[in-house]
């Protein structure tokens, strides 16, 4: 795959942020771990595929974690040097393999123990984790289990294979962790022209919370070895919002990413990129039977109101595409019928965000039901003279169409379902026969889209 092949289809000019962050990556001559921080449905995962691969074209060695396809696992630090292992070239792969069969015992105590006490779990869940099999399980370490027989009938022996565990963890962190580590660096950046490991890690935000804050605890084992560049794909807010669920609130100002994190990097494009995005998708909107003949009506309108209220309310690009695909679908099923579709495109956002999307967006949309019976409702023994004679009713009712939404004037006379031929004044066009289904026929659309167009949340 060539670059520009690994860059199709981005939208929000991320290939320029890649570039950025290639040059600093290059820059990098020590172990660092950088955080690449988004919300949700912001293109991180696109990022981190395109990124990678013009990463290796840059003549980096990279391995990719999706760290959700790992979720069940329950060892973190297995997951990591697994994934290692599996990007180890083949003609390595059973030194790699031999590496990994000695870790094992490293998920065994290492990532089981270290990670559950790190985590501040009680002793007992730690104990009960740790079963005569994990024991048994060390291997190398038979010493540790001489001193839980040694220990006498002063101490349980669950106490006693605690004790023992969490020495061998140490003796896992300090000796035996590292020597894996340089066996698979080794191994990954031989015939390569660069000494340098990129490991990118995804979806760590769509795990099981337990799993997530373990996979961070347990990467403390590998973050200071040299050779290593570790960057993460972060909703950082989700990450601070799961450690403060689960330890509390920080007594200082430090964020909870900040104990293992060197580099924070945010993926935001910019204002007008992101305008620009929606733009191009909305404007790919069918619309068969235009509502009008204006250029109000038209699929460039609607498109350029989509741009503005997705800056406007903040939402990410995924979320957008949602309410694209939901107006979209809308189009193709009541084909059949003329459709406003920056009225459907205000309608969509509006239900996500009913305080920040207002009729200022689109002036037309003040006309709701309710507005018209209140525009009629001009009884004769009202006292206010400006209504008390007819012109002058007519005037200022008109006057609110021509400053509001001039365009409900020049429909074709078929959207006013007007119940005979006659000259019917303009307010009466508007207020009187366009009012009562102007917004409810267009929300039921949606509405009914809605009941059977399943949701990604």
């Amino acid at each position: 795959m060539t670059v520009n092949q690994a860059w199709e289809g981005d939208l929000l000019d991320y290939e320029s942020i890649g570039n950025a962050f290639t040059n600093l990556i290059k820059s990098i001559d020590t172990a660092k771990v950088i955080s690449i921080e988004a919300g949700f449905g912001r293109g991180k995962t696109f990022f981190r595929k395109a990124w990678s691969e013009q990463l290796r074209h840059a003549g980096e060695t990279v391995v990719e974690i999706d760290v959700q396809q790992s979720d069940h696992s329950g060892d973190p630090v297995i997951t990591l040097l697994g994934a290692l292992v599996e990007a180890v070239p083949k003609t390595d792969v059973d030194k790699a393999k031999k590496a990994l069969d000695s870790a094992k015992k490293i998920g065994a105590i290492g990532a089981r123990a270290a990670a559950k006490v790190m985590l501040r779990s009680g002793a007992d869940e730690i104990i009960d984790a740790l079963s005569d099999g994990a024991i048994d399980a060390l291997g190398d370490f038979d010493a540790l289990d001489d001193i839980v027989n040694e220990l006498g009938d002063g101490m349980s022996k669950a106490a006693g294979q605690l004790i023992a565990a969490q020495m061998a963890t140490e003796k896992v962190r300090k000796v035996e962790l590292p020597q894996q580590l340089t066996a698979l660096h080794t191994a990954l950046v031989q015939d390569t022209q660069g000494d340098r490991v990129v490991v990118v890690i995804d979806e760590l935000d769509r795990c099981h919370p337990d799993y997530a804050l373990a996979f961070l605890e347990a990467m403390k084992l590998i973050f200071s070895q040299s050779g290593f560049v570790f960057c993460l794909m972060v909703n950082a807010d989700y990450l601070e919002r799961l450690a403060k669920h689960r330890f509390g609130a920080s007594t200082n100002e430090e964020r909870y990413l900040e104990k293992f994190v060197d580099i924070r990097l945010s993926l935001s494009p910019k204002d007008d990129t992101f305008k620009q995005a929606i733009f191009a998708l909305a404007q790919n909107l069918p619309n068969k039977i235009p509502y009008g003949d204006g250029s109000d009506f038209s699929i460039e309108h609607a498109a350029e109101l989509a741009s503005k209220l997705a800056l406007k309310t903040t939402f990410s690009m995924r979320k957008v595409k949602r309410l694209l695909l939901k107006v979209e679908v809308a189009l193709r099923c009541y084909a059949d019928r003329p459709l406003d579709v920056s009225l459907l495109i205000y309608l969509a956002f509006k239900h996500e965000a009913e305080e920040l999307v207002t009729v200022d967006d689109l002036p037309r949309a003040f006309l709701s039901p309710q507005e018209g019976e209140n525009r009629l409702d001009v009884p004769e023994a009202r006292t206010n003279a400006s209504f008390r004679d007819e012109g002058k009713r007519d005037n200022e009712l008109n006057r609110v169409i021509y400053e509001e939404a001039p365009e409900l004037l020049k429909l074709p006379r078929e959207r006013y379902q007007l119940p005979e031929e006659k000259d019917w004044k303009d307010w009466a066009l508007v207020f009187k026969f366009l009012a009562p289904h102007y917004i409810p026929s267009h929300q039921a659309v949606l509405n009914a889209v809605a009941t059977v167009l399943v949701s990604n949340d």
